[in-house]
């Protein structure tokens, strides 16, 4: 099945996610296939979920209102769960994206992965571990460096029921602005030591099986042990700069690239042993 035929639904915990997040979801889901059902689920009588409401409107959700009973106790969760086993059953879709951190749901992402679907998780870096390796991929919120904020415009200064307007200033001719390219902030790379002693016990295993260890086979073996393997939550849109980016730390290898036989436009990438050099007499 083509990816771009996937079908995607989207369930957020409204209480559990900012509503900042919504554009990073929905922009990242898109690129899973058709996001066909979009839900999301809160007690909407609490103000800490009033940013979501706009977000509704603009990205066409359906909401679902839980009262909560119990102070403290978080109960859109649940119907969160019996929305998704509802489509599970009743709905053609492939791809099931759950926004939380609620480790509560862990068990609803075994049952659906166990039903062979693929199961996206987003929330924050705080989400314990065991939950994120629930998932088929987990990408963290509030990281994206592709998106920035557009500043509000300003508020006009209302004294006494109206608007007071600035003193006519002669303007001044000025060059036309020059268009300039926006760059994403400068974030410091960091990858986590378990990771990189499993990416080399992973590299030599396929080296010493196939001669050579294709960028591809490495990304799949790490994603089956780390679902939060993804480009993404390094700040990398795709597999091959996170790679070079990692290649002074896997010090021992070196990238080789060949033509795709098919496609000569297209490389193959992988890695090989470095070859060491004979002492020096």
């Amino acid at each position: 099945m083509e990816e771009t035929n996937r079908k995607v639904a989207v369930l957020i915990d409204a209480e559990n996610v900012n509503a900042s997040n919504a554009r990073q979801i929905f922009d990242t889901m898109s690129s899973y296939g058709e996001v066909i059902i979009k839900q999301i689920f809160a007690d909407w009588s609490k103000p800490q979920v009033k940013g979501w409401r706009e977000e509704i409107a603009n990205y066409a959700m359906v909401s679902y209102h839980q009262f909560t009973f119990v102070s403290g106790k978080n109960t859109s969760d649940l119907g969160l769960v019996i929305q998704a086993m509802i489509i599970l059953y009743e709905k053609d879709v492939d791809v099931f994206c759950i926004v939380s951190s609620d480790s509560d749901l862990t068990r609803l992402v075994q049952e659906l992965r166990e039903r062979k679907k693929v199961v996206i998780g987003m929330g924050g870096r705080t989400s314990i571990k065991s939950f994120v390796n629930a998932f088929s991929e987990f990408i963290y919120l509030g990281e994206d460096i592709w998106h920035d904020a557009s500043p509000e415009p300003a508020k006009p200064d209302v004294k006494n029921g109206s608007e007071t307007k600035p003193e006519p200033v002669e303007p001044k001719k000025q060059p036309a602005p020059q268009p300039q390219k926006q760059t994403p902030k400068a974030q410091k790379f960091t990858f986590e030591p378990d990771k990189l002693e499993t990416m080399k016990e992973i590299i030599e295993r396929l080296i010493d099986e196939n001669g050579r260890a294709f960028y591809s086979q490495i990304a799949t073996e790490m994603k089956n042990k780390y679902s939060d393997f993804v480009p993404k939550n390094y700040n990398f849109k795709t597999l091959r700069p996170l790679m070079d980016k990692l290649l002074p730390l896997l010090r021992d290898y070196e990238k080789v690239e060949e033509p795709f036989p098919s496609n000569p436009s297209s490389v193959i990438l992988s890695l090989i042993r470095k070859k060491k050099e004979p002492p020096k007499k």
